[in-house]
């Protein structure tokens, strides 16, 4: 499982920084319908399959699907302040961040559903029409916040130096190098995905309890993902600094609640500290992505989102691979592992804290 969890999400990691290269010189709204629409035909190509002697052709089609969200996730983020005022732009990713996880629980629960009273080939066609639509709400995207004199400068140079270009800027200001790597850190929690079948199966043996455990779980991880940016805007605000100090208290929050994981007995005390942790991780997320907005200038955005998307895969897969090892390997119990995480989890938020204390202590020195 860890191996193939691996393995899907290598392309990304090759693909994304070169992608960024790409959506920083060409319309951004354009690589996103681009993306979509192959996504749709490469979804259908899956119907060609009909014998395990084509199984080749489903890890070729699905390490093309992966390589073109490597596209389109940097392009989604990058094109935000062009279609969004500056001062509604947490609240949009806020709202973006709500949407994904709602959709993403919904369509793993709807995705069940259908395979089960229509058969896999529906659930494909399905799967197709939905990439469909994503472009069709895409092309009717408008630019309000766009204006001739504003219009990003696009880049005329080649992929490789516009990548050390991009790489170049990220190093001349350390606060949107340290904000790309936020989430490389949250990334480290990753292997939770290997986990929690893990888990619903030391629970139960029955399969069908496996899978309606396996399923609370990662709604719960939904739920919380949903609400944690919108209840945190809500009653401290938005303003950089309260993104700054949430970002460091979700680290910490969310080695907490992973501490709880590990304790678990019971699904719903599981369900819990998994909804904690996904509401933790999404604050680190959507409000990273936030502030990177609002520092960074827009014409290197394709880049630095490349860069991030790039080294939180590469994270999430080395984490997923740690957890096979010590499972498999070095025969660790799964409660052991998950105390390593939470251990391990905090070193982001330890290294965030000392960053913003020396900006502090910098700026108040030239003041």
């Amino acid at each position: 499982m860890a191996a193939a969890m691996m393995a899907k999400l290598l392309p990304m990691v090759i693909i994304s920084p070169f992608a960024g290269v790409l959506i920083d010189r060409m319309d951004r709204r354009t690589v996103l319908i681009a993306s979509d629409i192959l996504r749709c035909f490469t979804v259908l190509c899956f119907l060609i399959v009909e014998s395990r002697e084509e199984l080749w052709l489903v890890y070729t089609l699905t390490l093309f699907e992966v390589a073109l969200t490597g596209f389109f996730e940097p392009a989604r983020s990058a094109i935000l302040p062009s279609i969004v005022e500056k001062n509604h732009l947490v609240t949009a990713n806020a709202l973006s961040g709500a949407t994904w996880s709602v959709m993403l629980t919904l369509g793993a629960a709807l995705g069940g559903v259908v395979v089960s009273l229509f058969g896999i080939r529906i659930a494909f066609i399905l799967d197709a029409l939905t990439y469909l639509l994503s472009a069709w709400f895409i092309i009717k995207i408008s630019y309000p916040n766009t204006k001739p004199e504003e219009s990003i400068n696009k880049i005329k140079s080649s992929g490789i130096k516009g990548f050390r270009e991009g790489l170049s800027y990220l190093i001349s200001r350390p606060i949107v190098l340290a904000l790309t790597l936020l989430k490389s850190g949250m990334a480290i929690k990753g292997g939770i995905m290997t986990l929690i079948p893990l888990f619903a199966n030391r629970l139960w043996s029955d399969p069908a309890a496996v899978s309606m455990a396996v399923g609370i779980l990662f709604s719960s991880r939904g739920v919380g993902s949903a609400i944690g940016p919108i209840l945190t805007r809500k009653y401290f605000g938005e303003s950089p600094k309260i993104l700054q100090g949430s970002i460091l208290a979700a680290f910490f929050l969310g080695s907490l609640a992973l501490l709880a994981f590990s304790f678990s007995e019971n699904i719903w005390v599981a369900s819990l500290s998994i909804g904690l942790s996904g509401m933790f991780g999404s604050i680190v997320w959507v409000f990273s992505t936030a502030l990177i907005h609002l520092e960074a200038d827009r014409q290197f955005l394709g880049r630095i989102f490349g860069v991030e998307m790039a080294l939180l895969t590469l994270i999430m897969g080395i984490s997923n691979g740690v957890v096979g090892v010590a499972i498999d390997g070095l025969q660790m119990t799964i409660q052991s592992v998950i105390l390593w995480m939470s251990g391990l989890y905090m070193i982001p938020g330890i290294l965030w804290l000392i960053f913003l204390t020396s900006r502090a202590i910098l700026k108040k020195d030239d003041c």
